[in-house]
């Protein structure tokens, strides 16, 4: 665990130097005093290098004097400057020295000197002799004693009463040396108290640091309590104001280069206050001042395996050498490892994933966690691959489900690094199987591990843990991005009103940051009057919209929207002056989506500051646009400063105007407002530059009108294999398929969905609440609802329709967008014919499902998810389905209501699991039975179940009405019915003789009013009798039990004639059918009649009551085919 780490090299007497400085300057030759005065400043500031160098200088003059050279190696010695090797000849002069010293202050120091000199040497025992036997000690060698020698009863004892600077200086660094924090706190706290020297401050904090050891050694920093955090930020602050004091202490750097450690170099003020001072830095005290020094600027003092790592991350050429070097390399020790993480690139990483052991000399644990994190660093970049981000779940499923247990000994910064590539894959709920196990139960404050769980507990829906978990993080209200993350949370719990509030306090805190006023653009925009958005616009200063980014690039988007497209067309032109191709996706973004909204009109500029002008014109035949700059301007590849030749040639030329220039032509085509200018040179730039990755493409249409058309057909006909295929296959559920087809429309996909016969479709749900107080809509219900026409029947039986507030605001913009007079939709035919669709086609053909979408709309009930942690299972499917489909999943879950799915598998899932799901076959049912059968309203419904294109809940009853319905629409209705779902609807025993029924009542309605059954606008024009009937007796032969063909055709014949009995020209046609069916089957008739004959005889030997059973009609029931 990172702690607070001080070295202490010998230095001496660090507050009472002055004293025997003073004694020492004395004694000296008066041609002394003023060198000595300089080594004396240097050890006062901590400068032991210039120091060392003054000394030497200084026993150059002294050694003519014996004296005089005996109190310059005191100096020496007792500062600390002797080299190591120099310590033994330093002993011996020490001992001489003091062997022979009259003056007890030089006798002090030297005796000091030799208790310094012997400490964690072989002469220790013989210095503490020395010293006790001093009948009184001096206050140096008592100093000398106690940062070297004395434990801590000692130390306690030698400070009480009230002890000189020195000897409390001496008690303080004992007490570090023992490592009794507390009291080493106590005694620095009383120094600095009692003199508060700059010394005292340096201890004081040396202390305080070793104070916070233990508490940074039970948590890791990011994840200990706020009081500790803040104890830490007081340390920084101390040791800045200590490096600004004397920004040579070595001492200094020690703590202040820990600290930094600490917060994993993430402290910009200290780190600035060091590079300051970079050049004090002394890299041979420690690896992390090593580091530092580094950070700071200058490496050179990095082993050479480092500073090529440092140069890897800068130079792809050497990056791919130090990999490949990596990579030849047969073993790995784990601390190896990061660097190549994250230097290398996926196929690097698979390369070494590859072998069969990765590690060398490590646990299983630490190798099944290095091959988890390679292979998420592998993926980092593929977060539109939903292969890759399976496998990727996969892994980290089976990485914690193994190692559990273990989980909390991995190190924070190393899950946090995971955790933002599992985030960034859109994985959020994989990461929390990482971070949850270390998020501590104490009071937290927003660290970066901190604010990354939180923002996984968000964005994977965990919102009672998410609440739980800020509710203990202190000063959660002075954080920004905390701020922001509970701004989201109460929009999407529906207090727009707190939102607001949230971004207004963001602004307050941040008001330099572009992200606070971004955040208040846009909930003012979404959910607020234009009035209000344009009072709040005035407010957003101009410094946030200086540098370009995704934040201000969106506030100008909303200005623009309200009315000041001034502001942002300035700022927009300034930037692609300086870099069009880093700005041409989101300039034509912005264009394009300013065009798509109701935005205020733009009232673009003629000229913008430094832009002298704006032109398209032919160089050699080539059309260029440029903007012509001032000359002080950078520019780029799209500019020309206004003092070249062509600037001044094109500035002068008029439409229409050519000129040559060194041999070259230069016609002007058109002068160009500048921001025009700008998004043609966006348009042509994001096009040329495109490497497949972007939907946007720019075609150049065919100038022939007769090609345009077979043109179109091309283009669209792009990726219709796939689409056939999305549509065909089986086995994917309807949510996942629609999704797929249409992932950015989900109303769209429902409608094509419930339209196309292709697509597979699962019968509706027959589990679940047959009477629900309420259901949950999602956009695949209200679809089928509208195309079925049957909204109406559902609302009048009293249940009422809930929805999630953002499924409704998508239902409300899909009707504004296919009710606009400018709707048109181009699509391609399975045969790659262009077809166009407009508003009024819409209102011709499909105005049911207008009126059935508005009807919707205008009953449904808005209803918020109540508080609950979202399982985590299901959000792996949410990139799966659309919004509306998983929003209505959890809020039947949070809420206990109903959910009304149309997807028999995720209905399945849903009820297994224990949530409440309407078994919407039983509800459907009711709602169409208790309303009268009516053709008009029901054809649209019965249209779409006999394609096949849809399930449909159905009565013999509904059957029976359909085929008494005098109409050619619902002959081809009932003939595709029993060829699509006959056999589902007539095998049940007694069933086939309904089917007989079904035959008898079409041909009997129809027979004689074939003139009324074309009557309406939308029916064939050719009579369907015929496929009734023969298609119905060939499904009965097929479904009514043993006996031969012949046998069977006659029971048809028998069942038919006795319910025709009573109308002869009814009879006689049917009859002609039977002969006609019979021959065209190679049927022998005379076999028929006997067989009618034994029949009938059979028959009258019954009684009467069976003999008109199978004539009634059946009730009303539903009959069970799975489609019905």
């Amino acid at each position: 665990m990172t702690s607070l780490e001080q070295h202490h090299s010998g230095d001496g007497d660090n507050i009472g130097r002055d004293k025997i400085i003073n004694e020492i300057k004395s004694l000296a030759p008066a041609d002394l005093v003023a060198p000595m005065e300089l080594v004396f400043e240097s050890l006062r500031q901590k400068d032991k290098t210039t120091a060392k160098t003054q000394i030497v200088m200084l026993k150059a003059i002294a050694q003519r004097e014996p004296e005089s050279a005996a109190l310059v190696e005191v100096i020496s010695i007792y500062g600390g400057l002797v080299e190591a090797q120099d310590q033994d000849a330093a002993w011996a002069t020490v001992a001489r020295i003091v062997s022979r010293a009259i003056n007890p202050i030089i006798r002090d120091v030297c005796q000091a000197a030799l208790l310094q000199l012997s400490y964690r040497t072989a002469r220790e025992g013989e210095a503490k002799d020395l010293y006790l036997s001093e009948p009184s000690p001096g206050a140096y060698s008592q100093e000398a004693y106690l940062r070297c020698y004395a434990d801590e009863e000692q130390i306690r004892s030698d400070v009480k009463g009230f002890p000189t600077e020195g000897i409390l200086t001496g008690a303080v660094e004992g007490a570090i040396r023992l490592s009794a924090a507390n009291l080493a706190l106590e005694l620095a706290t009383r120094l600095n108290s009692l003199y508060g020297s700059y010394n005292a401050r340096v201890l004081l904090a040396i202390a305080t640091g070793i104070a916070l050891n233990p508490d940074l050694a039970g948590y890791h920093f990011w994840l200990n309590r706020p009081e500790v955090k803040e104890r830490v930020d007081k340390l920084r602050d101390m040791a800045i104001r200590l490096l600004d004091e004397s920004g040579t202490d070595g001492r200094v750097h020690d703590l202040s280069c820990s600290i930094l450690n600490i917060y994993q170099h993430q402290s910009a003020e200290l780190l600035e206050a060091l590079k300051k001072h970079a050049q004090h830095l002394d890299p041979n005290r420690s690896e992390v001042i090593a580091r530092c020094k580094a950070l700071a600027g200058d490496d050179t003092s990095l082993p050479q395996a480092e500073r090529d790592l440092q140069a890897a991350h800068g130079d792809p050429q050497k990056r791919q050498a130090w990999c490949r070097q990596f990579l030849e390399a047969s073993t790995h020790q784990l601390e190896e490892v990061g660097p190549f993480l994250n230097l290398a690139n996926p196929s690097e990483l698979g390369e070494w994933l590859s072998r069969e052991q990765i590690l060398a000399g490590a646990s299983e644990m630490e190798e099944a966690y290095i091959r988890l994190v390679a292979d998420i660093f592998r993926r980092s970049d593929q977060d539109d691959n939903p292969a890759h981000r399976r496998e990727v779940s996969e892994h980290v499923d089976q990485f914690t489900t193994e190692w559990e247990g273990a989980l909390h000994t991995i190190a924070p910064t190393g899950l946090f690094e995971v955790a933002e590539k599992l985030f960034a894959l859109n994985l959020p709920h994989k990461a929390l199987k990482l971070t949850t196990h270390v998020i501590p139960s104490h009071e937290l404050w927003p660290s970066p591990y901190v604010l990354t769980h939180l923002h996984c507990l968000q964005e994977a829906g965990q919102n009672k843990t998410f609440d739980e978990v800020i509710a203990r993080v202190k000063g959660a209200d002075q954080s920004v991005t905390l701020l922001s993350f509970q701004s989201v949370q109460a929009e999407r719990g529906g207090d727009i009103d707190l939102a607001i509030k949230f971004s207004e306090t963001m602004i307050e805190l941040a008001p330099a940051r572009p992200y606070p006023w971004y955040r208040r653009c846009y909930l003012l925009g979404r959910y607020r009057s234009l009035e209000e958005q344009q009072l709040f616009h005035e407010r957003v200063p101009d410094s946030v919209l200086l540098n370009p980014s995704r934040e201000v690039k969106g506030i100008l988007f909303f200005l623009a929207l309200a009315g000041s497209f001034k502001r942002a067309e300035s700022q927009w032109v300034k930037w692609m002056i300086e870099d069009p191709r880093g700005h041409a996706v989101d300039l034509v973004n912005f264009h394009f989506g300013l065009s798509t909204r109701k935005a205020e009109p733009m009232q673009i500029s003629p000229s913008v500051e430094r832009c002298l002008a704006a032109v398209q014109y032919t160089h050699e035949g080539e059309t260029l646009v440029r903007l012509i700059v001032d000359d002080e301007l950078e520019g780029s590849e799209c500019t020309l400063k206004g003092s070249s030749q062509v600037g001044q040639l094109l500035q002068k030329l008029s439409p229409g105007d050519s000129e040559n220039l060194n041999m070259a032509t230069y016609k002007m085509e058109e002068r160009l407002p500048p921001y025009v200018a700008c998004v043609r040179i966006a348009l042509t730039l994001r096009h040329v530059h495109n490497d497949g990755s972007d939907c946007f493409v720019m075609m150049h249409m065919p100038s022939d009108p007769d090609e345009l058309i077979p043109f179109l057909e091309e283009k669209m006909a792009t990726g219709a294999k796939r689409r056939e295929n999305l549509q065909t296959m089986e086995a994917i559920p309807l949510y996942l398929r629609g999704h797929a087809l249409y992932p950015s429309d989900a109303f769209k996909a429902a409608m094509n969905c419930w339209t196309d016969q292709r697509a597979p479709k699962s019968p509706l749900c027959d589990i679940g609440d047959t009477e629900p107080a309420a259901v949950v809509l999602d956009a695949y219900s209200i679809s089928y609802l509208a195309v079925t026409n049957i909204a109406g029947h559902l609302l009048g039986t009293g249940i009422p329709l809930v929805v999630p507030a953002t499924t409704k605001e998508t239902l409300e913009a899909f009707l504004t967008e296919i009710s606009d007079e400018n709707f048109m939709l181009l699509g391609v035919t399975d045969g790659g014919r262009l077809v166009r669709t407009t508003a009024s086609d819409l209102r011709e053909r499909d105005a049911h499902v207008l009126e059935n979408l508005r009807l919707i709309l205008d009953n449904v009930t808005v209803v918020r998810p109540a508080m609950h942690d979202e399982e985590l299972d299901a959000f792996t499917v949410k990139d799966a389905v659309d919004a509306t489909v998983y929003d209505a999943m959890q809020l039947s879950i949070a809420n206990k209501i109903p959910w009304f799915c149309m997807d028999g598998t995720f209905g399945a899932l849903h009820n297994v699991k224990g949530h409440p799901l309407v078994n919407t076959q039983t509800v459907l049912l009711r709602a169409m039975v208790n309303a009268p059968f009516d053709f008009e309203q029901r054809r649209h419904a019965l249209v779409l179940y006999a394609l096949g294109a849809l399930p449909l809940p159905l009565t013999f009853q509904d059957i029976y009405r359909l085929a008494s319905t005098p109409n050619t629409l619902s002959g081809f209705i009932l003939f595709k019915i029993i060829q699509t779902h006959g056999r589902e609807i007539f095998a049940a025993e007694g069933r086939p003789e309904m089917l007989l029924n079904t035959i008898y009542l079409h041909l009997d309605r129809l027979l004689g009013n074939e003139a009324l059954a074309v009557t309406s606008r939308y029916s064939p024009w050719m009579n369907y009798s015929s496929h009734v009937f023969n298609h119905g007796i060939s499904l009965y032969l097929a479904l009514s039990g043993s006996g031969s063909a012949e046998f069977r055709l006659a029971n048809a014949v028998h069942h038919m004639a006795q319910l025709s009995i009573h109308d002869q020209s009814l009879l006689k046609n049917l009859m002609g059918r039977f002969v006609h069916f019979a021959h065209g089957h190679f049927m022998r008739w005379e076999a028929i009649r006997q067989n009618y004959l034994s029949i009938v005889e059979a028959r009258q030997h019954q009684e009467p009551s069976a003999s008109n059973e199978s004539e009634s009609e059946p009730e009303a029931a539903p009959f069970a085919g799975e489609e019905a």
